[in-house]
């Protein structure tokens, strides 16, 4: 797994995530997370990421739930149809904030995605 952080302004930051999000890689994930603290929105770009185990789900909701109690929050974005069919089974894709590109480039007018 290889993540990307990039601050898009002072209160949304950008996290691209490639290859897997599994147990062996659940810490980084979290760390990189961190990283984006004093960010009011975190856009997550998931788009080459081909694999989430379940200890990566369970970390993606600690996250979202982290942020909501901080009154932040997470959108994804660019999910693999494969893993959005796990999500839909789940009823994931209700809790998660999914948005399209178009979505968020009209949310944050001027940022790049």
């Amino acid at each position: 797994m290889e993540i990307k952080h990039k601050k898009i302004n002072d209160d949304v930051s950008l996290l691209t995530v490639k290859g897997s999000i599994n147990i062996e890689m659940v810490e980084a994930f979290e760390s990189a997370i961190e990283k984006c603290a004093g960010s009011r929105w975190i856009i997550m770009d998931l788009s080459a990421m081909k694999y989430i185990d379940s200890s990566g789900i369970g970390s993606l909701i600690k996250a979202v739930n982290m942020a909501k109690n901080e009154k932040r929050e997470i959108f994804l974005y660019g999910i693999d149809p494969a893993i959005m069919n796990v999500f839909r089974l789940a009823y994931l894709d209700k809790f998660f904030s999914i948005r399209s590109r178009e979505e968020l480039a009209e949310l944050f007018p001027g940022s790049r995605f």
